[in-house]
Parts: structure tokens; C-alpha cells; sequence
């Protein structure tokens, strides 16, 4: 839906995150989770890293075809991998980091199978790679905190979508001119809506509650599972290629998550990091 938006990346964020501030604290406010200066506070790094991502997201994929930056969000669960240990106390075992090298190489199928018809240039990307570190940071630091401290998820999101409308709103103000802003007409209202009603409002605060119960470890390969969806949609509504291959590369993905999900992770004690706590 992001690809059907005609106007400029960064006001389509800009007017997505601040459309969604007054949204969400109604939906904090109507289930009785107000936010608190606390609750806002320590979502300020995870907002304005899940802001920068945004951008990112909105350029890649107005520079390439969805699945090129789908194969790049696939490399997340490596990253995560990675920073687990140090900085949730989680300590994947051989099973996991075996099954998700091969749901990984999974994704590769399905993105990589369309062939040469897929539309890519060297700056989507690096768009792309942006998005994905800024994207594994916020996926992190949400992590982090909903571990450790009883916030609700509606208000957690309350806070990430004022950082990330925050974090945003300069990067707008210095690159656009007056007539980026009136870009934003007719049926692009209706997308935008969709976007922050099903991705922010249901997608991303399903997740957010997600993180108090599953290991990072395993809820980001858990994720993979988006990349079929992805092909398939963009297939439907952008005619972008979709081949036997694609579909062999998504039974590959099930099997990983499914095999993931059969042993838990090892958990591991974790030093407090400053300005998280």
C-alpha cells in the first residue's frame, strides 16, 4: 500500500506518524492505558529509530520492486542473532541459528526466484540496508524495555509514534518544499488511513505485546513468514513477478519457523544498560 502513495517518502511518514498520535492516545485513553511521562519517555529512542526506518522503507520501495527490500529485511533475524546475548540475555542454540540460516536462505528463494524482471538500482538498495538497521534497533529497544518494565502496549506506541513523528518532522522540514505536502490527494488518504489503522494500529501493537512473551531470537525468524505475503501481494497489486521457485522458497521459510518453534532458546543474565532502565 506504501508503493500506491504518489507523494514525497518522507511526507508520506511525516503525515502517517502524526496522523497517528492523536489515534493512539485515544486508543490508550479508551482501554484505560493513558500514557505516562514515564511510558512516553523510554519509548523516545525506539520512536525515533522506527521513524528513520520509515523514511527508508518509503524510498526503497519507490526506487525498486517490494521484493528487494523484502530480501533485505530478511537479513533482521542475523542481526539478531548477533545481539541477542549482549543485550536481551537470550543465547540461541545451535538448533535455532541453524534453522534460521536456512529460513533466511528461504527468503533469498522467494525474493531472489522472480529473476531479471525484478526493478533494482544500488541506492534502493542501500535504502533498504538503512532501513533494516534502523528497523533492528527499534525491534531491540522494544524488546528491551517491554521486558523490563509493565507498559501497555497501545501505550508504548502512544510513544513511539510521537518520537518517530518527532524524529521525522526535521528531515521533512529541510527537504521539501510546499508543494510535497499538497502531494497527498484522493484515493492516497484512503491507503495512508489503511496503513495506520491495520500496520500501526493492529500490526505493530500486536507485536509490541508480542515481545513480552517470545524471545527476540525466535519472533524475528517468526517474521519471515511477512516475505511469501509480501510476493504474493505485490504480485497482485503491482505485477511483480511471482514464479514455482518463489513458492518452493516460502514452504522452505514454514519449515524453519516451525522447527524454531519447537525448542525454546537458553536465557542468560543480562547487565543493565543505562538510560533503558
Amino acid at each position: 500500500m506504501s508503493k500506491l502513495i504518489d507523494a514525497p517518502s518522507v511526507i508520506s511518514v511525516l503525515y502517517r506518524f502524526w496522523m497517528s498520535v492523536p489515534l493512539m492516545w485515544v486508543l490508550a485513553t479508551a482501554t484505560g492505558s493513558q500514557p505516562t511521562m514515564a511510558s512516553i519517555r523510554r519509548a523516545g529512542w525506539a520512536g525515533a529509530a522506527f521513524g528513520i526506518n520509515l523514511v527508508f522503507v518509503f524510498l526503497a520501495i519507490n526506487e525498486a520492486a517490494v521484493a528487494v527490500l523484502s530480501a533485505v529485511v530478511a537479513l533482521q533475524p542475523g542481526f539478531i542473532l548477533l545481539f541477542a546475548g549482549p543485550f536481551l540475555g537470550e543465547r540461541p542454540t545451535r538448533w535455532h541459528i541453524a534453522w534460521t540460516v536456512i529460513g533466511m536462505s528461504g527468503t533469498a528463494i522467494v525474493v531472489l526466484g522472480g529473476g531479471s524482471e525484478f526493478d533494482v538500482t544500488p541506492i534502493a538498495v542501500v535504502y533498504a540496508l538503512a532501513a533494516q538497521l534502523f528497523f533492528t534497533a527499534y525491534f531491540l529497544l522494544t524488546k528491551r524495555v517491554r521486558s523490563a518494565h509493565d507498559i501497555d502496549p497501545i501505550q508504548w506506541m502512544f510513544g513511539v509514534v510521537l518520537f518517530a513523528a518527532l524524529a521525522v518532522t526535521p528531515w521533512a522540514l529541510a527537504t521539501s518544499s510546499a508543494q510535497d505536502y499538497r502531494a497527498i490527494d484522493g484515493y492516497d488518504w484512503l491507503w495512508l488511513a489503511l496503513i495506520i489503522v491495520f500496520t500501526g494500529g493492529l500490526g505493530h501493537i500486536l507485536m509490541t505485546w508480542v515481545h513480552r512473551f517470545v524471545d527476540a531470537t525466535r519472533s524475528s525468524l517468526y517474521l519471515l513468514l511477512m516475505h511469501p505475503v509480501v510476493i504474493v501481494s505485490a504480485w497482485l497489486i503491482h505485477d511483480e513477478p511471482l514464479t514455482l521457485i518463489q513458492m518452493t522458497g516460502g514452504v522452505v521459510i514454514l519449515g524453519a519457523v516451525a522447527a524454531v518453534i519447537s525448542r525454546p532458546p537458553v536465557t542468560i543474565e543480562r547487565e543493565p544498560v543505562p538510560g533503558l532502565q
